[in-house]
């Protein structure tokens, strides 16, 4: 109701289109019924998004209305792969849950709406029941909309929120507590994907790797700089002009920083082909295009003349500004390195240091966390369980009645298979996020609809807690003589026991659930407590949850659920050839083991996870390595008083006993700083991951510790290597 009364009443957009998508139908074909993720939209759909068909047209305005719907568009793929791209295929028609529906289209290969793949486009149809004060619970449409010309994003904030103020105004009970949000649809994908914080993270770490590299570049200029001093101060004194100078530093700086940017181009086209071989853990993420396109080219090119300039400007400003005479005597024979240059040296490798400490700690706490989070006990076992999901279609499956026959039918032919030790249904699996419902519980205060508590709701057939491994605590669970001849009843978690009975007995009271179809208006019976579920494999919250027998109030779609006791992969294509002979029109989808559904849930984190601790591992290297250069060539510079000090008598324990206290000076100073910079992470992890375990004491030492070493060995081998060199050599050093 909201969206035909949106669609009318707005004044900032050209037109606004909707769809409900993942509905899964089932297409026809000679060697059975496959499913297929289809897209029901609005007659306007292409046109909001600025698109057509490659074949065909599109959706025409009378199309969307009961018995003139019967019209479907083909994505590119289907059409490749199930119709050998055949371009007569316009006019043909194809069976989809057991009907026959024209093609009137086919659209292009690049046509991707990013995070969403259906295969083929139906038309939505709206009747009058989806205009009733009813149809307001039901939040199941995706709108677009293309804003008029001169219209801010700001301007159209303001008009739906009003139009969703009138809507709460005008249906309190069930709009109370709703509004409308606009966004653009690039930030509603990263929205609806869920990633914003991971990818903050994730760039936040790339920001951290990428300063303890300039430190490094840094530190390597300096070293640079200093080193031609001398070289420069006689080129100005030979009549070389300032300009000159600049001139040269720069175009060398140039040079250095194109070939570093071409080198890093290199890199990115092979990190990208690496990435996008291991982003395929499900059809969203594999739609993604990922390649190196012009605007990263202009950027690398930006980067790369800021980084010449930056790099190179400052050294040559200064070597054109110095005092000839002044260097030339700074940089005679009896000379050491310049304070300022070691000074600089030491907090290069200060930063250097806390920045390391600081990327290590947080990416361990981050690694820590999601490995704990893997590894929950998420309240049932999910190995040696074979899954599988069936949408019924409302040509056969009408009613009720149909849709309980069905599923009986189904547990009593998939029972006796080899290896299968029980079968259950459920309207969702457990830990997949279900839906919730409202309710309303007897003797307590009655509130107004939009405040009542939630909580989860599955329907599930009896044996599905011994499928599924989930404990009974107190109770009884369903049997078959819950059906809807029997009265209601219904069974709680442990959750919801403390949560909305406050640890109080639960067996016997009455609760009524809103959005229960035939049962809504009914009070139901709790009979049995069981033990709590996650709500998703990936959180670690525990929701309140009621389950309902599936005879009482059957589901039109559903999980199968086998327990074997052997690989439950191995009895796909039993479980296929036993539905096919149930109803071969009949389609099956995402048939995988539990194990692999909780896998695709992950959404990509054990991969994203690998490649934080890869950029905790390089930033470890490259700290490394700049360290032990700034130090050694701080160390270099002072090796005529290494020689002036050992002519004098200090043996070569004295050398590297000096240099590793100053060296060890500095890493304490440098780790210190990064721990304290560390210490808030635990508390910001906490705003951004809620309900995850950050704090970890025993981290902060072994990466101090780690941090230490690093520095001790950076510092220990060129103190050795000064404590071996010949005094006199070392007095003859330039």
């Amino acid at each position: 109701p909201n969206y035909l009364a949106w669609r009318e009443a707005h004044h900032v957009f050209t037109a606004m289109a909707a769809d409900d998508f993942d509905e899964t139908v089932g297409l026809g074909a000679a060697e059975g019924t496959e499913a297929i993720h289809a897209d029901w939209v609005s007659s306007n759909y292409f046109a909001v998004l600025g698109v057509s068909p490659q074949l065909g047209r599109s959706f025409s305005k009378n199309e969307d209305q009961p018995g003139r719907d019967h019209v479907v568009i083909l994505s590119h793929d289907l059409w490749e792969s199930h119709f050998g791209s055949d371009p007569s295929i316009l006019g043909r028609t194809v069976r989809l849950n057991r009907e026959n529906w024209a093609v009137i289209g086919v659209m292009p290969a690049d046509f991707r709406l990013l995070g969403y793949t259906p295969q083929l486009w139906l038309p939505l149809v709206l009747e009058a029941a989806d205009q009733t004060a009813a149809a307001r619970s039901r939040r199941a449409l995706r709108v677009l909309a293309r804003l008029n010309s001169g219209v801010t994003l700001a301007e159209a904030r303001a008009e739906l929120a009003t139009l969703a103020r009138r809507a709460q105004e005008d249906f309190p009970e069930v709009e109370r507590g709703w509004g409308a949000a606009v966004r653009t649809l690039p930030d509603f994908l990263i929205y609806d994907f869920g990633i914003r914080t991971g990818l903050a993270v994730m760039m936040a770490a790339v920001g951290f790797v990428l300063m303890i590299a300039c430190a490094n570049v840094a530190g390597l200029l300096l070293a640079r700089a200093a080193g031609r001093q001398k070289e420069l101060s006689i080129r100005m004194s030979l009549g070389a002009r300032r300009r000159d100078i600049v001139r040269q530093l720069l175009a060398e700086g140039l040079l250095i920083a194109l070939l570093g940017g071409a080198l890093g181009l290199v890199l990115a086209s092979w990190g990208v082909d690496f990435v996008r071989a291991n982003l395929k853990f499900n059809e969203a993420i594999s739609a993604v295009p990922l390649s190196l396109d012009g605007n990263v080219l202009l950027f690398a090119l930006a980067a790369s003349f800021a980084s010449a300039l930056l790099s190179s400007l400052a050294p040559a400003l200064k070597a054109s500004r110095a005092d000839v005479r002044a260097t030339l005597e700074d940089q005679s024979r009896g000379s050491s390195s310049g304070r300022t240059h070691n000074r600089l040296r030491k907090i290069l490798v200060t930063g250097e240091i806390a920045l390391t400490l600081f990327l290590l700690v947080g990416s361990g706490l981050l690694i820590r966390g999601f490995y704990l989070l893997e590894h929950q006990n998420l309240g049932f076992q999910p190995d040696h369980l074979l899954t599988a999901n069936i949408t019924l279609d409302k040509a056969r499956y009408k009613d009720a009645s149909e849709q309980s026959l069905l599923v009986q039918d189904l547990i009593s032919r998939l029972q006796p298979l080899p290896g299968v030790e029980a079968v259950a249904a459920a309207s969702d699996l457990p830990a997949t996020g279900p839906d919730s419902v409202t309710l309303r519980i007897e003797g307590q205060t009655e509130i107004a609809a939009s405040q009542r508590p939630h909580a989860v709701d599955v329907v599930v057939t009896p044996g599905y807690f011994r499928v599924a491994g989930i404990p009974l605590l107190r109770g009884r669970t369903f049997t078959l003589r819950d059906n809807p001849t029997a009265p209601p009843v219904v069974l709680v978690n442990q959750e919801f026991v403390h949560r909305y009975l406050r640890d109080e007995e639960a067996l016997g009271k009455q609760v009524r659930l809103g959005m229960s179809g035939a049962r809504e208006e009914q009070w139901s019976e709790i009979v049995g407590v069981v033990g709590d579920v996650k709500t998703y494999s990936e959180e670690p919250r525990v929701d309140p949850e009621v389950y309902e027998p599936f005879l009482q109030r059957p589901a039109g779609s559903f999980s199968l659920m086998l327990r074997t006791d052997s690989d439950p992969g191995a009895l796909a294509s039993s479980l296929r050839r036993t539905v096919s002979q149930a109803d071969r029109e009949l389609p099956l989808a995402r048939v995988m083991t539990m194990s692999g559904v909780i896998e695709r849930q992950k959404g990509g984190d054990p991969f994203f996870m690998h490649v934080l601790a890869s950029f905790a591992l390089l930033a470890l290297i490259l700290a490394s390595i700049g360290i032990y250069g700034l130090i050694a060539y701080s160390v270099g510079c002072r090796i005529q008083e290494v020689g002036i000090r050992m002519a004098l008598g200090a043996r070569s324990a004295d050398v590297v006993g000096m240099i590793m206290r100053e060296g060890l000076v500095i890493g304490a100073v440098g780790a210190s700083l990064g721990v304290v910079a560390a210490l808030p992470l635990p508390k910001v992890f906490d705003a951004l991951f809620q309900g995850l375990q950050w704090r970890e004491p025993k981290l902060y030492l072994l990466m101090s510790a780690a941090i230490l070493l690093v520095a001790t060995l950076a510092t220990y081998i060129p103190a050795r290597r000064a404590a071996r060199v010949d005094p006199m050599v070392a007095l003859r050093y330039q």
